[in-house]
């Protein structure tokens, strides 16, 4: 059974991969990984606005019965993409990313094992749509240990086509 130290982990292992990414040509780190899809550049930075955003504005609001309206996935994603895009070098994404995940990471293991289990309503709605399972804190931790790994191989699958060894 997946446990809140796995959950834990994963969330900190995400960094590691994060720092292999420093070898990666910068050409490549800014080039999209798809045709009309994002760059590994604004998949990262995306990624660390979501950490800061989850850890400024939805950990402080979830208690139990809480009702938690979440930004419009889009605004958020749009201005990553923007910060990715202004002329921010790789290596400075790769620390903002490092010290986003460090900082959630630093709240995550101040909760109470028991907290985890804690149910909440996200946009009204008490069952989250993807998984089937009631809004709590470890699930909702776990679907973006989900959402790290789905771009992770969006990433690791760019590097393999490009015939680069992955890290």
């Amino acid at each position: 059974m997946y446990t809140v130290n796995d959950l834990i982990v994963d969330l900190k292992q995400f960094n590691d991969w994060v720092l292999s990414l420093q070898k990666m040509d910068n050409d490549l780190f800014f080039e999209p990984v798809k045709e009309g899809k994002w760059s590994t550049a604004e998949i990262i930075v995306h990624i660390t606005f979501w950490d800061n955003y989850i850890m400024d504005d939805i950990l402080p609001k979830m208690a139990q019965d809480a009702n938690i309206e979440s930004i419009d996935f889009d605004t958020l994603n749009q201005k990553a993409s923007l910060h990715a895009k202004s002329g921010i070098s790789q290596q400075q994404i790769i620390q903002e990313q490092i010290q986003a995940r460090t900082n959630l990471l630093k709240k995550v293991t101040e909760i109470p094992e028991e907290d985890f289990s804690v149910t909440f309503q996200l946009n009204g709605e008490a069952i989250d749509e993807y998984s089937g399972h009631p809004h709590s804190v470890f699930n909702y931790f776990c679907s973006f240990v989900w959402h790290d790994n789905h771009h992770r191989k969006q990433v690791e699958a760019f590097l393999e086509k490009k015939e680069l060894p992955q890290t």
